[in-house]
């Protein structure tokens, strides 16, 4: 099968997502796919990139692009419009996906539990934005609505906390909101092809699950299944699955939580793309219940191509 990779895209993610389609492409050489990476500068040279050979003689596309156009449904709108069907979520489920504030509200619909938030005015003065952290309560965690990969995300213990990261953050990654902080231990449900996968702790051996730690080998620990009781891995698989109907995800996703110390598990986000680096947590999901990468890449490709451009 002809496969066109997607990655770049001219994002804060940009990198993260090379390593991502690199990865890919590999492994769909490895199943014997005629598989090639496309690399986007940004979403402006999607056009061209449509009408290529790459992309116009191909039977399917991976988009393993990260954040922006690339994660927010623009490319894939562009996808559909152009008749190539493609992996991943459809242009609206990867908007509500990629909008933390807008799919926490749907999970909190369903009646499952997500850390509290508050959505920031980016129109706020400091000292209101301040005002509206004290009424909140600290710690909290600081974040863009739009963003993955961890970027842009701080944590703050006080008001002098907040205020170094703000000035950190200057005016890059917005929207933001604030995040109650749940202390407790961080997993994530890994989903290929309508499945969940085994449960993943995630351990950064100093601070939290930032960007650094995220990315940095050796700076995080990851337990694969995670240790938890049976019944509770069960019904959180449950849940998370729910979630990724709800949010009307397909082909793949990961989903976030952190467990409190009282053992309730709460939703941060769902991810639409997650990363296929080497240190990323879909693959190794998959791989603990016996699903080597280049199978799982393959599966994918061939969901993709098996439902067309129109479904």
């Amino acid at each position: 099968m002809r496969v066109a990779v997607l990655a770049g895209g001219g994002t804060s993610e940009h990198a993260i997502s090379l390593d991502t389609g690199n990865a890919v492409t590999a492994a769909l050489r490895k199943t014997g796919h005629d598989a090639n990476l496309v690399v986007l500068a940004g979403f402006a040279a999607l056009d061209e990139a449509v009408h290529a050979d790459s992309i116009a003689a191909c039977d399917a596309v991976f988009v393993a692009l990260h954040g922006g156009a690339g994660e927010d449904g623009r490319v894939q709108a562009v996808l559909e419009m152009v008749g190539k069907p493609y992996v991943g979520s459809r242009p609206g489920p990867s908007a509500v996906a990629m909008d933390k504030s807008w799919s926490k509200q749907i999970v909190r619909d369903l009646g499952l539990p997500t850390a509290e938030w508050l959505e920031i005015d980016g129109s706020l003065s400091h000292g209101d934005l301040f005002a509206l952290a004290g009424e909140f309560g600290y710690p909290l965690v600081f974040k863009p609505v739009h963003e993955g990969s961890a970027v842009g995300v701080y944590l703050a213990a006080s008001e002098d906390e907040l205020e170094a990261k703000l000035a950190s953050a200057g005016d890059r990654h917005g929207p933001w909101m604030f995040e109650r902080y749940i202390a407790g231990r961080e997993l994530t449900l890994p989903v290929l092809c309508e499945e969940a996968m085994e449960i993943i702790e995630i351990r950064p051996k100093q601070g939290f699950y930032d960007y650094h730690n995220k990315y940095t080998k050796g700076a995080t620990e990851y337990f694969c299944p995670a240790d938890l009781p049976a019944e509770f891995a069960a019904r959180l698989s449950l849940d998370g699955m729910a979630a990724y109907e709800a949010l009307r995800m397909r082909d793949m996703a990961r989903i976030d939580y952190r467990l409190a110390e009282d053992g309730t598990a709460y939703f941060l986000e769902a991810n639409s793309i997650p990363g296929m680096t080497a240190l990323s947590l879909l693959p190794m999901g998959a791989k603990a219940r016996g699903i080597e990468f280049p199978e799982m890449c393959d599966r994918l490709v061939r969901a993709a191509a098996a439902r067309g451009a129109d479904a």
